[in-house]
């Protein structure tokens, strides 16, 4: 049988597109709604904590995820060499981690010694996560200050640089493992936002990823695991953080499901295993 030929016009049909992404507005709940959920969750000070630190990295995310892909380059060509960037890092971090307590005994000095040269004292102490001022450092600088010297920025790198090239001798190996980490963290996450979008409308894929995170934290947070169910504790406090955030409620139930066990199949491959 054959086919009647649609008529080319305004009465032909095209076929419809994908749902383009409309700009939504995303917040930090208002004060109120931010209280109602503390209350109705009864969390406490910890467990509220880590939820305003999931809540804000998440919307942080999402913007920065969304500013990303609002910008001019070809943004096929760009996430490719990204993903490529994110791998290459990756491996170094692994090989880091895996080699710890070898990095120092084949690390060359030179190499070590550049590591303390090229950070201040605040960035290794960060990486460390302790002072590493040397002892009296502040009161040398008033001596070379009492005799006239002027202290300059300049003065301040030459004159600090033999004590940071002797913490880069004695702990660079765990710095340059540190910074890496540091590096790649970031990219990791938007390699995770963009896993997570699948496209379709902007609320669609913030609404996924809020979830995402949420279901990461969970155990912290309601003190158990995320589970796949539409309705309990934390069906509910994903639809509650949600609207608090600016989100419609309309298929935030119907995402949960999938969006746990995309998590816990991530979890045993122990993929995000390094993202806070």
């Amino acid at each position: 049988m054959k086919r009647s030929k649609r008529k080319k016009g305004s009465s032909f049909i095209k076929a419809t597109p994908k749902a383009q992404r409309q700009d939504i507005q995303l917040r930090f709940p208002l004060t109120e709604e931010w209280n109602n959920i503390i209350r109705d969750f009864k969390l406490n000070p910890t467990q509220a904590e880590t939820l305003k630190f999931t809540v804000e990295e998440a919307l942080a995310g999402i913007c920065s995820y969304q500013a990303k892909l609002k910008k001019p380059p070809t943004r096929s060509l760009l996430i490719d060499r990204l993903k490529r960037f994110e791998k290459a890092l990756a491996r170094l971090r692994d090989e880091c981690r895996r080699s710890a307590d070898l990095m120092h005994d084949f690390l060359p000095h030179d190499t070590l010694e550049y590591v303390g040269r090229s950070l201040t004292f605040a960035a290794m102490g960060d990486a460390l996560g302790k002072n590493v001022i040397p002892p009296n450092f502040d009161h040398k600088i008033e001596v070379k200050r009492s005799v006239g010297e002027r202290i300059t920025l300049e003065f301040m790198e030459e004159f600090s640089r033999p004590s940071r090239e002797a913490l880069g001798l004695r702990l660079g190996h765990v710095i340059l493992t540190r910074f890496i980490e540091r590096i790649h963290a970031p990219l990791a996450k938007w390699i995770e936002l963009k896993r997570v979008d699948k496209g379709g409308r902007e609320a669609g894929f913030a609404r996924r990823y809020l979830i995402y995170r949420l279901a990461k934290a969970a155990p912290e947070i309601i003190g158990k695991p995320a589970t796949v169910a539409v309705t309990g504790t934390f069906a509910d406090l994903c639809t509650s953080v949600a609207l608090a955030c600016g989100l419609p409620e309309t298929g935030i139930a119907k995402a949960i499901p999938a969006v746990v066990r995309e998590l816990r199949a991530d979890q045993a491959k122990g993929r995000w295993r390094s993202i806070s």
